[in-house]
């Protein structure tokens, strides 16, 4: 089994304003659109000019959301940069194919090519931060965060003395969402976020984008936020309840001792059975949260609940735009966060105060 790695800091980006200081999901902005980009926080603050204007929306959004994690882990020195992303550079790959059509493979600029690949952001974060150690990133659908947070634990139990920066990214483009709105995966005319979940939920998924990186070590230190204590993914189940209480049977716990439980319910009546499912089964009497209805749909959103879920570790109270019970609890020291995407990767993050 492996050891519990503790997170000292973390940025994001997403439709919401997670990159302010302040945020803390009391209010939440409004949509009637699909897809949505994420919103634009002030990347000079942060990146120089002169590098921004060469980097794309999964650079720009990997590099700040990291660098925010770095500054709120007081400076902590980075040895190695593990990333998951569904989809990569997603904007520059369609350039590339548009490009090699138009040219025929003839007299064809490699730039998009070069930044089109799913590493991209990873190798851009490190030579940021000249970081030179182990750089490596998970291309794993719904499960790229999970597969990169599982690398993490397994990379730090091989060397506690280091820390690893860990995140999540993914980036929308523009003939993949016809591709996807073709395919039904979409919601039309009744999309909007907050996402009406339960009975008012309706077919279909809002797409959107974000990044969220986190500083982690095996050391506990001040400014620990939290720490992980298990991840596990399946690429399919039968029965979601009975993945879970083998998952946490094997961390030697029962749902009792679970003090709320993060459901990837996106509004999309088709796939959200499942987490009602689990919510009656064995969370009946735990506060449940939602994320996807505020933060739309992409492979890497369950970094940005990982997020949120460190922030209610810290003393946060629950705020009403993620409830979807109305159950209370006198404590927040362990907190579950169980998603899939579309009936399969079906995953688990168990946090611990």
């Amino acid at each position: 089994m492996n050891k519990p790695i503790y997170i000292h800091g973390c940025g994001s980006i997403s439709i919401q304003p997670t990159f302010a200081a302040d945020f803390a999901f009391d209010t939440v902005r409004t949509y009637t659109q699909n897809p949505i980009a994420a919103l634009d926080p002030d990347y000079r603050s942060l990146i120089p000019a002169l590098q921004l204007r060469r980097m794309n929306k999964s650079m720009r959004m990997a590099i700040f959301a990291s660098r925010m994690a770095v500054q709120h882990a007081g400076g902590m020195p980075i040895d190695a940069v593990i990333a998951g992303s569904g989809l990569g550079c997603l904007k520059d790959s369609e350039r590339f194919v548009e490009m090699l059509l138009a040219e025929e493979g003839e007299t064809m600029n490699p730039t998009p090519f070069i930044q089109s690949t799913h590493n991209m952001a990873a190798a851009s974060i490190a030579l940021s931060l000249g970081c030179k150690g182990y750089n490596m990133t998970y291309v794993n659908n719904a499960n790229s965060f999970e597969s990169a947070l599982l690398d993490t634990m397994l990379y730090l139990g091989e060397h506690p003395e280091q820390a690893v920066l860990l995140g999540g990214v993914d980036e929308l483009g523009e003939r993949s969402v016809k591709f996807w709105e073709l395919a039904g995966y979409l919601k039309g005319d009744s999309s909007e976020i907050p996402v009406p979940l339960g009975d008012a939920a309706t077919p279909g998924e809002i797409a959107a984008e974000g990044a969220a990186f986190f500083v982690a070590s095996q050391q506990p230190g001040p400014t620990a936020m939290g720490r992980v204590t298990a991840v596990e993914t399946a690429l399919e189940t039968d029965d979601p309840v009975a993945f879970i209480d083998r998952f946490l049977h094997r961390n030697g716990l029962d749902a009792s001792l679970i003090d709320a439980v993060f459901l990837g319910y996106s509004g999309d009546a088709r796939y959200d059975g499942s987490y009602r499912h689990v919510a009656s089964a064995r969370f009946s009497h735990t506060p449940q949260l939602a994320f996807k209805h505020v933060l739309g749909e992409f492979d890497t959103v369950n970094a940005l609940a990982m997020a949120c879920a460190l922030q209610l570790l810290q003393g946060k109270q629950i705020p009403d735009a993620l409830r979807v019970n109305a159950e209370k609890t006198d404590r927040l020291e362990r907190i579950l966060i169980y998603n899939q995407r579309r009936g399969s990767n079906h995953g688990l993050i168990l946090l611990e105060q």
